[in-house]
């Protein structure tokens, strides 16, 4: 076992990142060396996993990790234990290297990792650090992400769905109109993260 964990970070730890963690898991596989826990920034503890991301997929091994998912509060020492932190946005990425600066250079937003890790391609047991590192090195020359502009966001603001503003950020929209928007946005970015890892995108629903 390589002992490398992902921990994923929003506010409540009931619909974006307990999304992204059980998707990253189910792409990483049950044989992953890899581990997947989530938290939140602002989470009741105990609060269950929300009705969106529980119907997500239907077959046993979802069904039976989110009826088993319970929200926790993110703390220093969860930060500090983690290979790689996910945040679902820039602002809860602001919250967490207040509460563990040292931990600062392994944060990332899940869009984030997702854009700078392109071109990644590795299957060491230690491939989240080397992963690290290549997003770190491309954060350094200040790539550039992609805008938020285009045919799909003028479709959006049609249909009411509030953007995040952010390209590097999935918005908070849990029980309004633009639920299944975040939705699609955690499961594309977390597809890009897992073809990086050398993982696959299971399409069992």
């Amino acid at each position: 076992m390589s002992g490398e964990n992902i921990l994923v970070v929003c506010a409540a730890n009931v619909c974006r990142s307990s999304l992204a963690e059980l998707t990253l898991r189910r792409g990483l596989g049950e044989e992953s060396a890899i581990s997947v826990s989530s938290a939140g920034v602002r989470a009741n503890p105990g609060d269950a996993i929300c009705a969106l991301v529980a119907s997500a997929h239907d077959d046993e091994e979802w069904q039976s990790q989110a009826q088993a998912h319970r929200a926790r509060q993110v703390t220093p020492e969860l930060i500090e234990q983690s290979s790689i932190i996910l945040a679902a946005s820039r602002d809860i990425r602001g919250e967490l290297v207040r509460l563990a600066p040292r931990s600062r250079d392994w944060m990332f937003t899940i869009k984030e990792a997702a854009h700078l890790g392109s071109g990644f391609s590795s299957t060491a047991p230690d491939r989240v650090a080397e992963y690290v590192a290549h997003l770190d090195r491309a954060r350094s020359r200040v790539v550039p992400m992609p805008g938020s502009g285009g045919v799909g966001s003028r479709l959006r603001r049609l249909w009411g769905v509030r953007a995040s503003g952010d390209p590097a950020s999935i918005a908070d929209r849990h029980g309004s109109r633009g639920h299944r928007e975040t939705k699609r946005e955690v499961e594309e970015a977390v597809a890009s993260v897992l073809g990086q890892l050398g993982g696959h995108r299971r399409r069992v629903s």
